[in-house]
């Protein structure tokens, strides 16, 4: 179901993904559901739940998700210091049943965001009270079953939401099987005088078996049914507590959140060679990451007249310890590095939005972030010591031309952490410049809007295999359009259609061996991905069917080529059961296609085969 549009006074591209839609769409994780609602491209690792997947954002390819800023509740979920991905973000820690919105915001538009909102950020909120059982059990093909189970309830002062999920899944590859679990609860008050307070615990577990990468010739062969290591897999586990405060304060509101998390991530995979710390071994890996790391917010908000002022700043601290080694069948052959690695970082930042007018608007603020960087070989040697100040402006203007038309403007800036700066601290942040303009149209039976963007990058990264060490020196552009519309055709049908075109390209890039990559297209990035379906509704019962074209890219390690364009057809209905039950049924790569998830230097992640899911709901 495409997400509903929701009235918004900031200039920026945004989708706002409702509750009636993240309840009733079948999907078999966060990413699926994120993917399926707000239109936003997603490539599935495919190597099992804790292995990050990528989401695509306006041509950053987002390895692991590191070019979007994920917050969950208002805590960051990106990984700062971590030697597999700087800003690895695993979705998976969301539980979806106990999500009442999501957000999309595209491009590095938020003021309260810093490091790692590239492409953009998804802001995720939970559910503050329920009030009485929900629950719901979901089979499908090859062996995925899920239970899930919110109870609630509400008082005169609060209440409270507890609740959680168990999954397990044989995976369509052999060797693939995973098991996930999720545990939420959390408490809430309201005072006499409107003070509101929250506290809020989770906890998140997986463990999985991994396929593997196949080659490309073994793709081209249809050989993909086997796994490339049987001692490929890995398991993670975190676990997060929450308090929140909101009151007023004089004349406006303070709002106020503390926050702190541990994580245990383990993982043996032979990984192909894409230019990170270590990639390309001719063996199996082994890594671990092991990390705490503590922090907040704090924001006062004041409205004066015609201008709206939110003065605030972000706060964090993070310790991580990382190791690789060389191993097989998990026994240990030889250590590669060892890791002690820590960050702080502090971001004060502003926003303001003023009325110009009935018909005009315009926001202005900025941010400033400060990162202390510390890293030492955990047995002993060099202490390197670092501090990047970064500041990133935000500026906008959105003119309402009718009642039903708008027009809007932006310019903001943006960056994000290197890649490799767990040992390195003194890598330069990749640095970008975004500019977008568009137009919004808003009716009773038609919305949409149509975004031209651009987005200067500085700071690229090229990765030496023989030093095994990053240069942070390239330059790219990535410029597109974007499209995103809603039509009501008849009683209960409507069309829908999300829509991005990417002129990705290097503008000042070398390999390590000097070959120029000036003028290539960015790796990973697809030239177009567009998505277009229909909506239905006949009383209770909803349904959808919709193609996702993914076009062509150019895998990281393979300059010069381009892979085959592909789609893919998704389906879904939900019938009603009475008062309080239903059951929703969804249909995946309806016509069985084979494609290319992911590839890196003739290296390939297939697309996953028809799938079927069905979901049985009590309650919400």
């Amino acid at each position: 179901m495409v997400a509903e549009r929701q009235p918004r006074s900031d200039a920026a591209s945004a989708v706002v993904i409702s509750p009636e839609a993240i309840r009733t769409v079948p999907a078999t994780n966060a990413w699926d559901l994120i993917r399926q609602t707000a239109g936003v491209e997603v490539h599935q690792q495919g190597q099992g739940p804790g292995f990050a997947s990528d989401a695509v954002i306006r041509g950053f390819t987002s390895d692991h998700s590191a070019d979007v800023a994920l917050m969950i509740d208002g805590v960051p979920a990106n990984h700062p210091v971590n030697g597999h991905a700087e800003g690895y973000a695993d979705w998976n820690e969301i539980l979806p049943e106990a999500v009442s919105a999501i957000r999309v915001l595209k491009g590095p538009v938020s003021p309260w965001i810093g490091n790692f909102a590239m492409g953009g950020e998804i802001e995720v909120q939970s559910l503050p009270l329920i009030s009485g059982t929900r629950w719901s059990l979901r089979a499908g093909s090859y062996g995925d079953a899920r239970v899930s189970l919110l109870s609630g309830g509400v008082g005169e002062h609060g209440g409270y939401v507890l609740g959680g999920d168990l999954q397990r899944e044989d995976g369509w590859r052999p060797h693939s099987n995973a098991q996930t679990t999720h545990l939420m609860g959390s408490r809430n008050w309201v005072t006499g005088d409107g003070t509101r307070f929250s506290a809020n615990a989770t906890a998140y577990g997986a463990h999985w078996d991994s396929p593997g990468f196949v080659s490309l010739e073994d793709f081209e062969r249809g050989d993909i049914r086997r796994a490339v290591d049987p001692t490929d897999g890995g398991r993670s586990g975190v676990a997060t507590v929450r308090g929140t405060l909101a009151r007023d304060l004089g004349e406006g509101s303070v709002e106020s959140m503390l926050y702190a998390r541990g994580r245990d991530w383990h993982l043996f995979l032979n990984i192909p060679p894409e230019g990170g710390i270590g990639e390309g071994a001719t063996s199996q890996t082994e890594e671990r990451d092991r990390r705490a790391d503590a922090g907040g917010f704090t924001r006062y908000m004041r409205g004066l007249g015609r201008l709206h002022v939110i003065v605030g700043a972000d706060y964090r601290a993070v310790t991580a310890g990382y190791g690789r080694n060389f191993t097989t069948r998990r026994e240990r052959d030889s250590v590669f590095t060892r890791l002690d690695a820590m960050q702080l970082s502090f971001g004060p930042a502003v926003e303001a939005h003023l009325d110009v007018s009935r018909r005009l608007s315009v926001g202005v603020g900025g941010r400033l972030d400060a990162l202390h960087y510390r890293s030492a070989p955990s047995e002993g040697g060099t202490r390197v010591t670092h501090t990047d100040v970064i500041a990133t402006p935000k500026l906008s203007a959105l003119a309402r031309l009718t009642d039903v038309l708008s027009a809007y403007a932006a310019f903001n800036g943006g960056f994000r952490a290197s890649d490799g700066v767990v040992a390195d601290p003194t890598l330069a942040p990749i640095r970008e410049w975004a500019s977008e303009i568009g137009i919004r149209v808003a009716m009773p039976r038609l919305e949409g809007s149509v975004a031209l963007f651009r987005v200067d990058v500085r700071n690229e990264q090229t990765f030496d295999p023989v030093t095994l060490s990053s240069l942070s020196s390239g330059r790219s552009l990535r410029q597109g359009i974007e499209a995103d519309g809603r039509m009501a055709i008849g009683a209960g049908i409507a069309l829908f259609t999300h829509a991005t075109f990417n002129h990705a390209r290097y503008t000042d890039r070398s390999t390590v061996e000097g070959e120029t990559l000036s003028g290539t297209p960015v790796f990973g990035v697809s030239r177009e991905a567009v998505e277009g379906g229909v909506d239905f509704q006949r009383g209770a019962i909803l349904g959808s069917i919709w193609v996702a074209h993914t076009g062509p890219f150019t895998p990281i390690g393979e300059p010069g080529v381009r892979t085959e364009p592909y789609q893919l057809l998704d389906g879904r209905v939900v019938l009603p059961l009475g008062r309080t039950w239903s059951v929703a049924a969804a249909v995946q790569n309806i016509l069985d296609r084979s494609y290319q998830e992911l590839r890196a230097s003739r290296f390939v992640s297939p697309g996953q085969p028809r799938t079927l899911l069905v979901t049985l709901r009590r309650g919400g």
